[in-house]
């Protein structure tokens, strides 16, 4: 059996980090190469960091299966595009959404999450660019993904699903 791909992740060894112009341009061909879709730039030093703070960008192709975490937060901060946040139940049902868009547009562009819901997120651009911020350390046993949604590799499943979301306006 093969390893599944896993999404570009660049770590930070610096005690002073900055982003800039260049480095979300690096994001944006990294992501273009990756398997997923998207590529990630880790403020933080390593998974057992108390706090992680990333940069990541989404190409409109990315599909991020619902999920939740237990025991975290997370917050973003929209720095390039538009994207779409939905909130399911348990069953499946879409329960809210959320857009973000560049401030500029006098929109939402920033967004926190407390408590263990399922939700996925849907780039509405060509590209996103976001600044996550979520408690440490990683472990992967701390998110669950959907049962009741398409994995990523069942690829007119995922499409059939996300074309499902975007067809509806709102919630209710």
């Amino acid at each position: 059996m093969e390893p599944k791909p896993k999404t570009t992740t660049f770590f930070n060894n610096q005690d002073i980090i900055s982003v800039g112009p260049e480095d979300l341009w690096k994001l944006r061909q990294a992501a273009r190469n990756d398997a997923f879709g998207r590529a990630r730039l880790c403020l933080h030093h390593g998974v057992d960091d108390a706090v992680h703070e990333m940069v990541i960008a989404f190409h409109k192709s990315s599909y991020i299966p619902p999920h939740r975490h237990f025991n975290k937060s997370e917050s973003f901060h929209l720095i390039e595009g538009e994207l779409l946040v939905v909130f399911f139940d348990d069953e499946g049902r879409e329960t809210s959404r959320l857009r973000l868009a560049e401030p500029e547009n006098n929109s939402h562009f920033l967004y926190r999450l407390a408590g263990s819901r399922w939700h996925t997120l849907i780039p509405m651009s060509d590209w996103v660019i976001i600044h996550e911020t979520t408690p440490g350390p990683f472990r992967p046993e701390h998110t669950e993904i959907a049962s009741w949604a398409p994995a990523s590799e069942e690829t007119q499943n995922v499409h059939a699903f996300i074309s499902k979301l975007l067809s509806r306006k709102s919630v209710g």
